[in-house]
């Protein structure tokens, strides 16, 4: 019999690859495509090196999920983080992604995103309570809507 604990915290190493290898396992099973994952960043910075704005993402399969878009606030409405999402769509086109996806709050900036090209794909209301989550893509590749 199996039993169930909780635990705080990530996995460690060698439990995050005891998890990936199963989920290898099943993946080549089903014959799914190799997951393969890639972590990426731009970095905007000023003339003594400070960072001052941030684009982090990862590619999984052929889209990229951007994950932090940080722009600060002495930089916010220069064009900053237009350039850091132009940037990112650049690289995803070259590489012949599909496209791009992220999650925004009702209180950050899904307009930005929108005035960008990108779409809503779903809304999770209260989450959190009061507030709601948006999912938002932009196709770039060869793929229906």
């Amino acid at each position: 019999m199996i039993r169930i604990e909780e635990h705080d915290g990530a996995l460690s190493e060698s439990e995050q690859a005891v998890v990936c290898a199963g989920f290898r396992e099943h993946s080549e099973e089903q014959r799914a495509p190799a997951f393969i994952r890639k972590q990426l960043k731009w970095l905007g910075c000023d003339e003594e090196g400070e960072l001052r704005a941030a684009l982090t993402a990862e590619v999984v399969w052929d889209w990229m999920y951007i994950d932090e878009l940080w722009v600060g606030r002495e930089l916010r409405g220069a064009g900053v983080g237009t350039r850091l999402m132009e940037s990112a769509e650049e690289w995803a086109s070259s590489a012949g992604l599909q496209g791009i996806w992220l999650w925004t709050q009702d209180w950050q900036a899904a307009g930005f995103y929108e005035r960008l090209g990108y779409r809503e794909f779903c809304r999770f209301p209260n989450f959190p309570t009061g507030f709601e989550r948006i999912g938002l893509r932009k196709v770039i590749g060869p793929v229906s809507d």
